[in-house]
């Protein structure tokens, strides 16, 4: 599963301050129960074209990765939550949107990984194409 979060954020303390991104990235995987993998990486770069810098963030989990890019200038957010395996996208969007103050966003969800049987999504896409997998 994929959730994907565009967002006009007002907590500006998650925009623009590395140790409170970093702090957001550790509670997350508790919050939507996955397992965080190391310590969160926050690189803050300078904005091209702009004299301001903007941060990206990513906290890898045992079952995938949550990914960050704020841009301050303009109070934007995009969020990326990938996991092999089904959270509740309504629990992690709420915990969103209330964390960075989301008073306008566009959310989409993917499916993606492995299905409630176990089997991987790729096999059941391809197989409805009417093609097959390579042997492994």
């Amino acid at each position: 599963m994929h959730l994907i979060v565009d967002g006009y954020a007002t907590n500006m303390d998650l925009l623009t301050n590395e140790a409170a991104l970093k702090a957001w990235l550790l509670r997350t995987p508790e919050v939507i129960g996955m397992h965080p993998y190391g310590s969160p990486i926050v690189v803050d770069f300078p904005f091209p074209g702009r004299d301001t810098t903007a941060l990206s963030a990513v906290q890898f989990l045992g079952e995938s990765s949550i990914t960050v890019h704020t841009y301050p200038d303009f109070r934007f957010v995009f969020l990326d939550i990938f996991s092999c395996l089904d959270f509740s996208e309504d629990k992690a969007l709420k915990f969103v949107v209330d964390s960075f103050g989301l008073t306008k966003y566009l959310s989409h969800v993917i499916n993606r990984g492995i299905d409630s049987n176990g089997k991987p999504i790729l096999e059941a896409l391809v197989k409805s194409c009417g093609n097959s997998l390579p042997a492994s």
